[in-house]
């Protein structure tokens, strides 16, 4: 008698059917959140420069007021909020930053107007918020 001998097949051939169109939706849905993830990182990082947040933090973090109530290292605490209006080129910004310390927290505020090379602070201080204490930043500009 001649028999035939039954191969076992392999977890390819068994499951080929399902696993090419699933996976092929699941890299396309992956693809697309990374995608979108990047485009809005971008955007808000240039928003976020456009601001100069990063330049007031950094005036800020070597007030000398301002580390005598907050401590060192002084540091951003959460995002914070942005907003930029460009009208006819001229471009005024806010910022409202969450800064803090090992001594106290913080919200810096900055309103400016003007381009990035010629920025006219209007508003640049610091609110100390379990004194209450408020402390205008703007002169130390100069």
């Amino acid at each position: 008698m001649n028999e035939l001998e039954h191969e076992p097949r392999s977890w390819w051939s068994k499951n080929w059917k399902w696993v090419v169109p699933v996976g092929g939706c699941f890299t396309i849905i992956v693809l697309g959140i990374l995608l979108l993830g990047t485009a809005i990182f971008g955007f808000f990082s240039s928003v976020k420069s456009s601001t100069g947040a990063d330049e007031i933090l950094i005036m800020a973090q070597n007030n000398p007021r301002v580390i005598e109530l907050l401590g060192e290292p002084i540091e951003k605490d959460g995002f914070g909020n942005y907003s930029i209006k460009i009208n006819n080129g001229e471009k005024t910004s806010e910022v409202s930053l969450p800064i803090k310390g090992p001594k106290s927290e913080a919200t810096l505020k900055v309103k400016s107007s003007g381009s990035d090379y010629n920025r006219v602070y209007e508003v640049f201080e610091i609110y100390i918020e379990e004194t209450g204490e408020l402390i205008d930043l703007k002169d130390s500009l100069e």
